[in-house]
């Protein structure tokens, strides 16, 4: 998902390796070839046949912690969230921790065993329920319940699919928060600490994200203590990545509802252009040393584009080759006769289905991003393909009902 950031440090490092992990009991060619053929980082099959050679290592991304460790006891510089992307993955005990630090949460109740969930569902009638698990993110992202008739399909597919496991799963079930919105303040954390400035970001769930550069101090107070209480968290991990927590708010306070850490898509795709100095942030980052991000601009708009073909079948794009630093991809590989997104088939619930990369646009004011992501989306051509430049009234809505409570962008 993250090839792209790869491409950007190229332009300031002398050299860079490129790997994503592919090995499986029957590895197949979709895998091992993304990455493949960009003149600006070289492919490796591992870190291992490198790793001699590399002064920083960069985990963009969940599940790699204990190698992360490892690495820095060799004395490498790493970039990663090490184990802390245990307050990602492991729910209920993160919530558990999250209600120990004070910081408010929607009433929730951990299921255990997908006949619980059946019963516990049914229980609450026809209210709007959000449901989650740990770790599997490949099993099932959060999804919406309102009602068990409502849902009893789905229910039914996944106990099928999960088989014996479903009894022993457990369910985080969180109750909807009415009248409210997401709200993150996009950042990096360095051992517990945040830079002096930062994004306030809105995201329209899959489909585009719109955020406007402010100091720390600046960021609504009841947001920023969250992010602050759980600093000493993440000092004690060693936590040196990219972080943003998914905060609802509303006129009756703000919610946290699930901590991101990692680099966010959408979100990283942007910042890749306009934040000037994304290689000296790694690589000072990477050894505990806090650097503040220097951006282009005041605001920034991102789009994601997506195809239903390119989730079961290769997918061959073109677009305007001028506008190749605003359109980032997601597994992708260049051969002779061309770009390509290498599927990557997902189950049929899942919420990023088929999305493979985005238009990102950052200026002085909404206005002038906007434009740009418009005149640039009308030449991204594919089976199939489209970009979500609908999000943007959705997003320009959510901004005014923001507004409305009190947080101005």
């Amino acid at each position: 998902m993250f090839f792209e950031l790869g491409r950007t440090l190229a332009e300031s490092f002398g050299k860079v390796f490129y790997t994503s992990p592919w090995v499986a009991d029957f590895p197949m060619s979709y895998h091992t070839e993304l990455g493949e053929g960009f003149v600006e980082v070289e492919k490796v099959n591992d870190i291992w046949e490198i790793v001699d050679d590399v002064d920083l290592f960069v985990f963009p991304d969940l599940y790699q912690g204990t190698l992360q460790e490892y690495l820095e006891l060799k004395g490498k510089r790493v970039w990663g969230s090490r184990n802390g992307d245990e307050l990602e993955i492991y729910r209920p005990e993160a919530k558990e921790l999250f209600k120990s630090l004070g910081i408010k949460q929607a009433n929730y109740e951990v299921v255990k065993g997908i006949t619980a969930l059946r019963k516990y569902i049914k229980s609450r009638g026809d209210e709007k329920l959000w449901i989650k698990i740990s770790q599997t993110r490949g099993d099932t992202e959060t999804f919406c319940s309102e009602g068990y008739e409502l849902i009893k399909n789905r229910l039914d597919r996944m106990q099928a699919e999960f088989g014996p496991v479903a009894e022993f799963r457990e369910f985080v079930v969180e109750d909807n928060l009415p009248d409210t919105f997401d709200l993150a303040i996009d950042t990096y954390c360095i051992n517990g600490r945040f830079p002096s400035v930062a994004q306030l970001g809105n995201e329209q769930k899959d489909e585009g994200y719109v955020c406007s550069v402010k100091p720390w101090k600046e960021m609504p107070r009841p947001l920023a203590q969250i992010y602050e209480k759980l600093g000493p968290t993440l000092k004690k991990y060693g936590y040196r990545n990219f972080f943003s927590l998914e905060v609802r708010t509303g006129e009756s306070g703000y919610w946290l509802s699930d901590p991101c850490c990692r680099a966010g898509s959408p979100l990283l795709e942007l910042e890749l252009n306009m934040i000037e100095n994304i290689p000296d942030i790694l690589w000072n980052g990477a050894e505990g040393k806090l650097v503040d991000p220097v951006y282009k601009g005041e605001f920034g708009y991102e789009v994601l584009i997506q195809s239903e073909w390119a989730d079961q079948n290769p997918l061959r794009i073109e677009f305007d080759e001028k506008y190749r630093p605003q359109i980032k991809l997601r597994y992708a590989a260049q051969f002779p006769d061309g770009m390509w997104i290498m599927p990557q088939p997902t189950p049929s619930w899942h919420s990023t289905k088929a999305a493979f990369g985005a238009v990102v646009a950052y200026g002085d004011s909404l206005e002038d991003c906007v434009d740009q992501v418009e005149e640039i989306a009308e030449t991204v051509k594919g089976i199939g393909v489209e970009v979500f430049t609908g999000s943007i009234g959705d997003l320009e809505k959510n901004l005014q009902s923001l507004e409305d409570v009190g947080v101005s962008f």
